[in-house]
């Protein structure tokens, strides 16, 4: 049907294309890729195929509204509040560092249900021993050892430290407990579903009118994620320049690349507008297509 030929002259529009960037991508690069619900499986088999399906790391989901307005009375179909982003690698030892989002608010009351009296800091128990020695680990502590086969997690002179820093609690037969506070966590890491990074709506102040146009928050946090300063980044598609911005905010270096010479001149305004780049710094920002 229509559909169909839609989707096989899209995959096979964006094919030579994935190649060329497969071609250009470092063994130690990552590549992203998203698409709505659309094509995302044929997208899948199609990348697997470019990249190899061994370089497939993540199938990211990114929950991009709360409600829809085809989930209304009547509907056929579950309402469609999500897009995909596939996460490829060159092979290598890939970049990535990993990033925390904050503790649910049910974790947080589970796991850190104990208050700490005069600073109300929220914490909770971890154990404090150890199943293998490793240096000063094996001593008596107040007059306790650790369970036959353990020893301490920590050397003694660490212990008389945490004891000093109240950072010790003992439960009735004597044995210490680490206190663990929840304001000294990084946080739970970020996993494959995105649900905490909002669309851009009408009202967006970094909102261009831009059809396909990504919030900032969104590709910061992609570039974050797989590179380091002064890294290269590369947009092939890159619309009104969402990509560039966040690359240039996070002190990449960056390549953006569009066929349309209407997003090139977005682009270069915007980069002029927002990250203050001119034509004398950087010759291409003249949005000529």
């Amino acid at each position: 049907d229509d559909r169909h030929e839609s989707t096989q002259a899209y995959i096979e529009f964006m094919r030579p294309r994935c190649v060329e960037l497969a071609r250009v991508l470092k063994k130690t690069g990552s590549f992203y890729y998203h698409c709505d619900w659309h094509a995302s499986h044929y997208v899948k088999v199609m990348l697997d195929q470019v990249f190899g399906e061994n370089n497939f790391q993540n199938e990211i989901v990114w929950k991009r509204s709360s409600a829809h307005s085809d989930t209304k009375q009547g509907a056929t179909q579950f309402g469609r509040i999500h897009d995909v982003i596939f996460l490829y690698t060159g092979g290598g030892e890939a970049t990535f560092n990993a990033k925390f989002v904050p503790y649910d608010q049910s974790y947080i009351e589970s796991h850190y249900r104990h208050v700490e009296e005069g600073t109300g800091r929220r914490f909770r128990k971890d154990n404090i021993t150890a199943n293998k020695p490793g240096g000063d680990t094996s001593y008596e502590w107040k007059g306790v050892r650790p369970y036959k086969g353990r020893y301490w997690a920590f050397s003694k002179e660490k212990m008389e430290a945490f004891e000093s820093e109240g950072r010790l609690i003992y439960t009735r037969s004597g044995m210490p407990e680490f206190k663990r506070y929840l304001d000294e966590m990084p946080g739970c890491p970020l996993q494959d579903v995105w649900d905490d990074i909002a669309p851009l709506n009408s009202q967006a102040r970094e909102r261009l009118g831009y059809p396909t146009q990504k919030p900032l928050a969104l590709l910061e946090r992609i570039i974050k994620t797989s590179s380091n300063e002064n890294d290269i980044v590369l947009d092939a598609f890159c619309g009104c320049g969402t990509a560039l911005v966040a690359a240039q905010n996070l002190h990449r270096q960056w390549i953006g690349l569009d066929i349309s010479p209407t997003a090139c001149r977005v682009m270069a305004k915007r980069l002029r507008d927002v990250c203050k780049l001119h034509e004398d710094e950087n010759y291409w920002l003249r949005g000529k297509g």
